[in-house]
């Protein structure tokens, strides 16, 4: 009877704190939670017959996505399965949360979708993203959403995007296989699994909060689930990821190097909207990558450049060993190549331990030359730090 008094004390607590759901049930229920096992998963968490292809970790889309991406997307075709695909609780889980999230204008014709967050046990959580509908199994139990129910609410903008998210507290349990709702109308479903046992590192540790306990979800599925999902990281042409079974990173910071990620010293709100990766590609470990998000120059910024590193010399050298040495160097990445020629380049410039400027060249369709380092101007580069 105490405990369920404290329980329900807490509960009411966490109602009226408003503040993030999963946070605050997680560190006072952590004790009422299961132990943790390797392979907690048991069932798919979606109709794998209608999936296309799942993509790993570290995924580069900016600027919404500059950093590498902490989850992992399951993708459909939607000509074939206009309708989408069910989600189901992979494993025994406790549903913590649940979000309505409003998007004004529609993205690919969707104006709101869903998020659960759940947890695992005393250290494993997670959350699927973007869920058209609820069952009506979760949605006779949770009912309405709206501030006058007692939802906490939060807006944001991405990219000329308003968002309004109305969280709902809740704690749901539910056994493997159950029917969460359905995913995939606009293509894609997301994943997420945080386990607070593995710590990932970056130079700045304040402005990647969220992705330090970041795992790859597939690791937690028994046997032949595991092994058949793996086989289904692919890129977004289907084409098999490399090194076989790569489940992708995030976590590629080289302190005293340019490799990692940086943001802008003048970024609002949100480091990520204006920052700049000097990774390796989820698709592909060996293929080096430049993702910038919100650079200030319309005609290069938002996008993902690529090329194959160099371990000696200037040009396109691995991000590990370009250092605060004095040297510019210069990336010719496939995108700016035309014929036998490039057009177009990235400079990029260590100017201490913790800054770098990068300056994007473009010869408006002429070639440069084939050292471009001359060409270097720091009055007109940017200046990002971490």
């Amino acid at each position: 009877m105490k405990k369920k008094i404290i329980i329900l004390i807490l509960t009411i607590f966490i109602i009226l704190s408003g503040l993030s759901g999963f946070l605050i049930y997680y560190f006072v229920f952590k004790g009422y939670l299961p132990e943790c096992t390797s392979t907690p998963f048991t069932s798919y968490p979606v109709e794998m017959e209608k999936i296309s292809n799942i993509v790993p970790l570290g995924n580069l889309n900016p600027p919404g996505h500059t950093f590498p991406t902490d989850h992992m997307y399951f993708f459909t075709d939607t000509n074939k399965y206009p309708g989408g695909f069910n989600v189901h609780a992979p494993g025994d889980i406790i549903i913590e949360g649940i979000s309505k999230v409003k998007c004004d204008p529609p993205q690919d014709s969707i104006s709101e979708d869903y998020s659960i967050d759940f947890a695992v046990c005393k250290y494993v959580w997670g959350r699927f993203g973007h869920v058209n509908n609820l069952s009506s199994y979760i949605t006779n139990i949770i009912g309405e959403f709206g501030e006058i129910y007692g939802d906490t609410v939060y807006s944001w903008q991405v990219a000329g995007r308003n968002y309004t998210s109305y969280y709902k507290h809740v704690n749901i349990q539910v056994q493997a296989g159950t029917l969460l709702g359905i995913a995939g109308k606009g293509g894609g479903f997301d994943f997420w699994l945080k386990d607070d046992r593995v710590q990932l590192s970056w130079v700045n540790q304040e402005w990647t909060q969220e992705f330090q306990h970041t795992v790859c979800p597939l690791n937690y599925f028994v046997g032949d689930l595991k092994e058949n999902m793996f086989a289904m990281l692919k890129s977004w042409d289907n084409k098999s990821v490399f090194p076989a079974n790569y489940c992708g990173r995030i976590d590629f910071d080289v302190a005293d190097t340019a490799q990692g990620i940086w943001t802008r010293e003048d970024y609002i709100n949100r480091a990520e909207d204006y920052g700049l990766s000097l990774v390796y590609h989820n698709f592909n470990a060996s293929m080096g990558a430049i993702s910038i998000g919100y650079a200030g120059n319309s005609s290069w910024d938002s996008n993902v450049y690529t090329f194959t590193p160099m371990e000696d010399g200037f040009r396109n050298r691995k991000f590990d060993e370009v250092t605060y040495d004095g040297n510019v160097y210069y990336y010719f990445c496939r995108e700016f190549r035309i014929g036998t020629t490039y057009t177009k380049v990235i400079l990029i410039k260590m100017t201490g331990n913790r800054s770098l400027r990068l300056q994007f060249i473009d010869n408006n369709g002429n070639p440069l030359p084939s050292d471009p380092r001359s060409l270097w101007n720091e009055a007109l580069s940017i200046l990002y730090v971490r």
